[in-house]
């Protein structure tokens, strides 16, 4: 009994991949005529928008401000990184520890 329901779901198997295959065929030749009806300068008109959307994108991204990110949003690891950041930041100014101003030969 089971090598004829073996033999049964083989022949269902190959009727159902069989017309899957038919049906991808027959809705790509539909899309292939479809994009043969269309008139070449509505594709263009379509090209040029578009091209001119990407640039004004471009240009957009450019000009945004961007923030700093000290990756506070991520937990313990981005606060220490903001301090260190901040502490760095101290260090090098130039009225920061560990640098001294000389003033006319006097030392500050």
């Amino acid at each position: 009994m089971s090598w004829v329901s073996a033999i049964a779901l083989t022949i269902l198997l190959l009727v159902f991949t069989s017309t899957i295959d038919t049906t991808s065929a027959l809705s790509y030749r539909g899309y292939k005529q479809e994009m043969k009806e269309q008139p070449d300068d509505v594709l263009i008109d379509l090209i040029a928008r578009y091209g001119h959307t990407m640039l004004r994108a471009k240009d957009e991204l450019e000009n945004s401000k961007r923030t700093v990110d000290f990756g506070l949003s991520r937990g313990y690891s981005g606060a220490q990184e903001a301090k260190h950041r901040m502490a760095m930041a101290v260090a090098n100014f130039a009225g920061g520890p560990g640098r001294k101003r000389r003033f006319e030969g006097i030392m500050l």
